[in-house]
């Protein structure tokens, strides 16, 4: 759970240290427009005054944008998108859209890389899927080279902007396109069928436009196997997706104001037959508490599809926002599973303000009602994100003494590694630093809310543990 919430920093501390000052991305929506003309507005001169400022703040920002890419004097920044630009490994960044360019900047540890494309010189323009999961990119060729950007938040709204600068300002190969488009309407209304090319636009379900003579595979990201650094590390977000999208059934997302019913359970507290497997040796503690609560009554009130609000509480806490979380499922291999998502804050000045987490949770009851909950986190927009995801293994017993009806709880945490990069220890140092920041809240919070429904006294838990 929590450890989700430490990835992001994790990457982002890496980069803050080194990064060379550069033109710092507008904030979302900064750069919208503002109303030509209000009535409201315009009927006292301190709104008059403060359209002003804002026409003249949005003025300057295109000219700083425009002097980045040195463009053309008449030139004018349209909007810009958080994203990642696919070479090697996915470089995140920003994409900036002018009346006739389409461009690409990044800084990252003080390595600069720009991408200058002219709507005139695309040729296709087709949505794509990150890995072929992900519909979140956009594939562009231009001047006979191919161009794939992921990780957009407002993936369809890019496209429209970009498919319109292109219908605009595309040149030539436009107007051939749609001679091929008429051509092909033409073919349909004269033969009463629809021609091979109308019928091979309509199969490509990510193109909008494109060349209708060519078949360009959608690229997949360059990905390693998760274990061929860290042999073990668990399974990951999209292995956990692709078995699910192999299910007939689809898990459905509770958002944090669902209300579950007992007659809705979709879990069984079932006490397996065997030990708990032994902790493995690199995984560190970063929290351990002790709850004057059964097993089962922790799970319930802290990570059961009844608790929705006070993982919400928590996420709020730690300034996420938008969470999304799927109830438990029965699972073959894991016992039962889960997947959690959220926006959480980037603590650095350029790229995304948000890096969106995805994460699956497992859990297993073993004997002696020993409870193992293993989480396992990825997230986007980040630099450096792709590299590792961050693992996180609780470890809840029933205490000793049975007559006590308390239980302790020990997390840990991983950092794996599914690509080789320099700055691993800061990534695994800032990485710890955060989770233990954020277990800390959350220990704080799961005490207070004993306290609340009477299940802990007021004054502390020391005297419930001796």
């Amino acid at each position: 759970m929590s450890s989700s919430s430490a990835a992001s920093a994790a990457a982002a501390a890496a980069a803050d240290r080194s990064l060379t000052p550069s033109p710092s991305p507008p904030a979302s929506g900064a750069n919208e427009s503002p109303d030509r003309w209000d009535p409201s507005s315009s009927s006292s001169p301190a709104a008059a005054q403060r359209d002003a400022e804002i026409q003249n703040a949005a003025s300057q920002r295109s000219e700083e944008y425009r002097q980045l890419f040195r463009l053309p004097p008449e030139e004018v920044l349209v909007q810009d998108f958080n994203c990642a630009c696919q070479e090697n490994i996915l470089i995140q960044g920003h994409m900036y859209l002018f009346v006739h360019y389409l461009c690409f900047y990044s800084n990252i540890f003080g390595f600069e890389t720009k991408k200058i494309i002219h709507f005139g010189d695309i040729t296709s323009v087709k949505r794509a899927k990150t890995a072929g999961i992900f519909p979140n990119a956009i594939e562009i060729f231009a001047g006979g080279k191919k161009y794939f950007f992921a990780s957009f938040l407002s993936r369809d709204e890019a496209f429209k902007l970009i498919n319109d600068g292109w219908m605009q300002h595309g040149g030539d190969f436009r107007v051939a396109v749609e001679k091929q488009a008429c051509t092909s309407e033409l073919s349909f209304q004269e033969n009463g069928s629809e021609s091979d090319s109308v019928r091979s636009s309509k199969c490509l379900d990510d193109m909008d436009i494109s060349n209708g003579n060519v078949d360009f595979p959608i690229p997949v990201d360059t990905v390693i196997a998760p274990n061929a650094e860290d042999d073990n590390a668990s399974a990951t977000v999209s292995e956990f997706q692709d078995t699910e999208e192999n299910d007939s059934t689809p898990i459905p997302v509770c958002s944090p104001d669902c209300n579950s019913s007992s007659s809705e359970k979709t879990w069984s507290w079932k006490v397996e037959d065997y030990d708990a497997p032994k902790i493995p040796d690199y995984q560190t503690k970063v929290a351990e508490s002790k709850f004057p609560v059964k097993v089962e009554q922790f799970f319930n009130l802290f990570f059961s599809n009844d608790a929705v609000q006070f993982i919400e509480s928590f996420h709020r806490k730690c300034g996420d926002k938008e969470l999304k979380c799927s109830p438990w499922q029965p699972h073959d291999q894991f016992g039962h599973a889960r997947e959690v998502s959220f926006q959480h804050p980037i603590k650095i000045y350029f790229g995304a303000r948000f890096g969106s987490c995805q994460e699956v949770q497992k859990f297993r009851v073993y004997r002696n009602s020993h409870l193992v909950i293993e989480t396992s986190q990825e997230i986007n927009d980040v630099p450096y994100g792709d590299y590792f995801r961050v693992e996180g293994l609780w470890h809840v017993r029933r205490d000793g003494d049975e007559s006590k009806q308390c239980c302790s709880l020990c997390v840990y945490v991983n950092v794996a590694f599914v690509k080789k990069t320099m700055f691993r220890g800061k990534i695994v140092q800032s990485t710890l630093e955060e989770c233990r920041e954020a277990y800390a809240i959350w220990v704080e919070m799961a005490h207070e809310l004993l306290k609340e429904r009477n299940l802990e006294k007021q004054e502390g838990n020391e005297s419930l543990y001796e």
